[in-house]
């Protein structure tokens, strides 16, 4: 089995908060992440499969690169997260993040050869979430 990976990198604002809690119960729970502010984040999509014969590629990576853009990056680059229809009713959290775009994606990536393995979403050098679908 093979592993590829595309990194892409898009900028963004939120506001943490859970819509069923009070103003105070949001402030403890969330820190300063429930004010509004912004991260420079990376994401990381991983495809498993097998090289094609003809191409040896297992997928090949300009298409994943358009894709990547159509499906995530054009949505979420430079944006307010808690007002876009990918998170609408959803807490922009790096977590719930990740499971958006895995499910963005997971159809999309499904070839013959390869499918999506992994989202990896960096909200900044040193926190990071990986998603896996449901394994």
């Amino acid at each position: 089995m093979l592993y590829i990976t595309r990194r892409e990198h898009f900028s963004a604002s939120h506001t943490l908060k859970n819509d069923s809690l009070s103003e105070s119960e949001n402030e403890q729970l969330f820190g300063k992440c429930n004010s509004f502010h912004g991260h420079n984040y990376y994401l990381e999509i991983t495809i498993k499969g097998e090289a094609d014969p003809k191409s040896g590629y297992v997928m090949d990576l300009k298409n994943l690169k358009e894709i990547l853009h159509e499906k995530i990056v054009n949505k979420v680059d430079h944006k307010y997260l808690n007002e876009i229809e990918l998170f609408k009713d959803i807490n922009p959290t790096t977590e719930n993040m990740a499971v958006v775009f895995w499910n963005e994606l997971k159809d999309v990536l499904k070839g013959e050869l390869y499918e999506l393995y992994a989202v990896k979403l960096f909200e900044t050098e040193k926190n990071s979430v990986i998603y896996k679908g449901n394994e």
